[in-house]
């Protein structure tokens, strides 16, 4: 008799709840799906150069008949990171396993696009897609928080909330930074 597996975090409490749908639900599972993915989405170039990076959590539902609907993007991040990733899911068409109960059919997977060598967190994402650094410095989350910080104490609530976006776009699960753009937008009424 094994011990239970413990999760130490609700990110890989939430990644373990998606791996175990897609082993049931993805036909080769989990592992099949990633690969999957590795193999067809990249990184857009010209977001790399403009150092744009996050997490997109793409939202579907498929039946236990294995149809798609209601696919969207909950934290889009570009149009072109958008395209990349409903060609990688219409891939995915007639891969999917029929089940027998609907609780099975709800998908939010979490995606992030980063580029290799910038600070961010990468413990939110169950799959990342990482491009190339654009030669020049993006960057960190660190840097988008400490600037976002001093604006705030600054009562420069406005310019404070482009930062803290930036900082949301990067870790939509991060509480903290909603409360941040909470007390700005308070300031800015």
């Amino acid at each position: 008799m094994l011990p239970a597996q413990v999760t130490n975090s609700v990110s890989e409490s939430r990644k373990k709840n998606i791996i175990d749908l897609l082993n049931y639900r993805f036909k080769g599972g989990y592992y099949t799906f990633e690969k999957m993915f590795n193999n067809n989405v990249s990184f857009p170039e010209e977001l790399a150069g403009s150092c744009i990076m996050g997490i997109v959590i793409v939202s579907f539902q498929v039946d236990c008949s294995g149809e798609f609907t209601d696919f969207s993007f909950k934290n889009p991040i570009h149009p072109t990171i958008n395209k990349e990733l409903t060609d990688f899911f219409d891939l995915t068409f007639g891969q999917w396993n029929e089940c027998k109960d609907s609780k099975y059919t709800h998908f939010e997977i979490p995606v992030q696009f980063r580029i290799r060598g910038v600070e961010t967190n990468t413990t939110d994402a169950l799959l990342i897609c990482e491009g190339e650094s654009p030669g020049y410095v993006c960057n960190g989350d660190a840097y988008y928080y400490n600037k976002a910080t001093k604006l705030l104490e600054k009562g420069k609530a406005k310019k404070a909330t482009e930062y803290i976006d930036i900082l949301i776009r990067r870790d939509p699960y991060n509480p903290e930074y909603y409360d941040m753009k909470k007390d700005a937008l308070s300031k800015m009424k």
